[in-house]
């Protein structure tokens, strides 16, 4: 069972008052006067008071023990995680434009009004100068404009038709007005696939092909026209983490070293690329549909790099720790260094370690604590025999070298806000993100982290039973609740068992309603879990299956009572009943019991009609339950019916 802290004393300043009132006639019969002027009274309220502070300080004993055992199984809370934008740049027209570096800053204005926030991109990117201005859909057989479409988000198309065949092709054309002078593009073509947001969402997803991508069904060549009579070349692909344009993800292509515009089909004059289906097929339920194909985008952070930051000097002790002025810090780009007068040369790299457990007395190593943001260094055992990591010298500079720090839950901001420059870039017009920025996570409440804490002990970091993938799950952040399934696979239903195939079913803290995954969090889950998986489990993540119900009903409420007051606070506590967030996964609904929902709310005399659709669909018969599979939630519509009517007269 879990292990959870006693609270030793639960009573209120209410109660222990009420129970000093008690005892007063049993010992001193003669105090008759209980009226608040009454100074005895005052002194027994004085006593409760001090009574109550006393009882709460002694229950935070317990707690502060539980947290002083999970430091010494050197469990932290999870710091907070950055989100992730894609920032599509926007080239002046005619001007000359030197490209975004890594590392180039964005910054933009959170819903709440406070500190703007900060996005660094994680990569370079070259700048296709021209405007992509023509899209055009080649099924085999003729083409199909969906330029408009690709400008449109929430409007998706088939980039190779409905029925893709050898030859189909993707046509991008590029504005050729004003002449551009050569080269016309970069060495490097970046491109950004982006699928529509409703198909991704809550779509199972198989988490040893996040890691590593699946082989594309088919062979896609990019091609390039470089003059009218001239016949198609290659371009070579240097990377397609979309899979053939099957998932979200960037591809990268050898930019043509001389072109000239050129017409295509019924198209005006263009800089023309395309990308040909040459071999292979889709499956049929796997023909590529996207939302729109992006040029000059780039995935960024919510993380700002800090460099040459003097964290300490060292005193020549064991156990020293030294704190970076920001935190939390990623504790991936921390690199840290000891600056030495007296030797050459003067600064040397040290390297970061999880503990010193196998560390020597000359290695030059340390630890971070990246919520803290602390570097501790090393030192001496208790027992004082043995030294644990090299101690600098006193004098020495410690120095952070560099290292990035931030992330939270207000980097998750809406599309089109990410949209200030803040590093100078030549020839750049405008920059925004046409999606929202997802993955942000505030650092790790220290009550999840007690909740959490029976399950991740009992996993010992690797995932074998359904109870550990779930705990696991819940551990990743950003998820409110989670189930595994065993050996439940993508491909079937659930009640065809697959050996060695478990589904893991996760629930969003999103605020949505349902509560429904984004395909990003379901990546994020998946990369989180397969670190801990066997070898030969195969892992799938997915959402639930969400049924809605919604409640018509006809309430008589007595004559004291608000109609509008009763049928709000009627629709709150059916909305409370059937929250997701609570629900348990596969439970059954038993319409009856939406009678003593409704009964209990203030004001309510009787129901005397109840009626309820589950998926839009009546249901019949009351007395028969709402049956879920074993990945099914329920949830309360917005769009309940309550009719409230005064109480009959018997």
């Amino acid at each position: 069972m879990p292990l959870t802290a006693p609270e030793l004393d639960t009573r209120s300043f209410e109660e222990i008052y009420n129970d000093l009132r008690l005892r007063v006639p049993q010992y001193t019969p003669e105090w008759t006067d209980f009226n608040e002027s009454d100074p005895g009274v005052a002194l027994l309220q004085l006593f409760a008071w001090l009574a109550e502070s006393l009882n709460y300080r002694m229950n935070q004993v317990p707690e502060r023990n539980y947290i002083k055992f999970l430091q010494l199984l050197n469990m932290e809370l999870r710091p907070a995680q950055p989100a992730i934008a894609h920032l599509t740049f926007t080239p002046r027209p005619g001007a000359d434009v030197v490209g975004v570096p890594q590392g180039a800053k964005v910054s933009a204005q959170p819903a709440d009004g406070g500190t703007p926030l900060v996005y660094e991109t994680e990569t370079g990117l070259s700048i296709i100068r021209p405007a992509l201005t023509d899209i055009l859909a080649f099924d085999g057989t003729a083409f199909r404009n969906v330029t408009t479409a690709n400008q449109t988000a929430a409007t998706s198309f088939r980039p190779f038709g409905w029925s893709p065949q050898i030859g189909s092709a993707l046509y991008l054309g590029f504005a050729a007005d004003p002449p551009q002078s050569p080269p016309v593009f970069p060495q490097q073509l970046r491109f950004r696939v982006f699928l529509p947001e409703t198909a991704q969402a809550g779509v199972a997803q198989k988490c040893a092909e996040v890691q590593r991508p699946p082989i594309p069904p088919v062979r896609l060549e990019w091609q390039y026209k470089p003059n009218q009579t001239a016949r198609w070349r290659r371009l070579n692909e240097q990377e397609d983490t979309s899979v053939a344009l099957t998932r979200e993800g960037y591809i990268l292509v050898e930019g043509p070293r001389e072109i000239e515009p050129t017409a295509v089909g019924q198209g005006e004059s263009r800089y023309w690329l395309r990308c040909r289906l040459q071999s292979g097929g889709f499956a049929a339920n796997a023909i590529p549909e996207i939302d729109f194909i992006r040029p000059n985008t780039v995935e960024a952070v919510n993380l700002t790099t800090v460099r040459q930051e003097i964290i300490g000097i060292s005193e020549g002790h064991p156990n020293q720790s030294f704190t970076t002025r920001y935190k939390p810090v990623q504790a991936s780009s921390l690199r840290l260094a000891v600056e030495v007068a007296d030797q050459e040369p003067p600064l040397s790299e040290w390297e970061q370690q999880s503990d010193f457990l196998h560390s020597g007395r000359d290695d030059p190593h340390f630890v971070l604590n990246a919520t803290k943001g602390e570097v501790k260094l090393g030192g001496e055992r208790l027992d004082g025999r043995r030294q644990h990591g090299r101690i600098p010298p006193a004098g020495a500079n410690i120095i952070a070298l560099s290292y990035r720090y931030g992330g939270g839950e207000r980097g998750n901001v809406a599309s089109n806000l990410i949209t200030t420059l803040l590093t100078s870039l030549t020839g750049i017009d405008s920059v925004t993100n046409e999606r929202p920025a997802t993955g942000g996570r505030d650092e790790q409440p220290a009550k999840e982290l007690m909740n959490q804490a029976p399950a991740v002990i009992r996993s010992r970091n690797r995932a074998v039973t359904a109870e550990d993938f779930a705990a696991l799950a819940g551990e990743s952040g950003g998820i409110k609740r989670a189930t595994a399934i065993p050996l439940a696979h993508r491909d079937h239903p659930l009640d065809v068992q697959v050996p060695g195939a478990i589904t893991v079913v996760v629930v969003p803290d999103n605020g949505a309603m349902p509560p429904e995954p984004t395909s990003d969090e379901i990546r994020s889950v998946c990369r989180y879990l397969e670190q801990f998986r066997l070898v030969t489990t195969e892992l799938y993540v997915k959402g639930p299956q969400y049924t809605e119900v919604q409640v018509n009903a006809h309430v008589e409420a007595y004559p004291y009572a608000s109609p509008d007051i009763v049928s709000r606070d009627v629709k709150i506590a059916l909305n409370s009943y059937l929250d997701p967030l609570s629900w348990a996964f596969g439970g059954e609904l038993y319409p009856t019991s939406l009678y003593g929902i409704i009964q209990e709310v203030q004001g309510v005399a009787a129901v005397p009609i109840l009626e309820i659709l589950v998926g839009k669909k009546p249901h019949e018969d009351l007395s028969r339950p709402v049956v879920l599979g074993l990945d099914g939630l329920l949830y309360g519509t917005s769009d309940h019916e309550i009719v409230v009517v005064p109480q009959r007269d018997l």
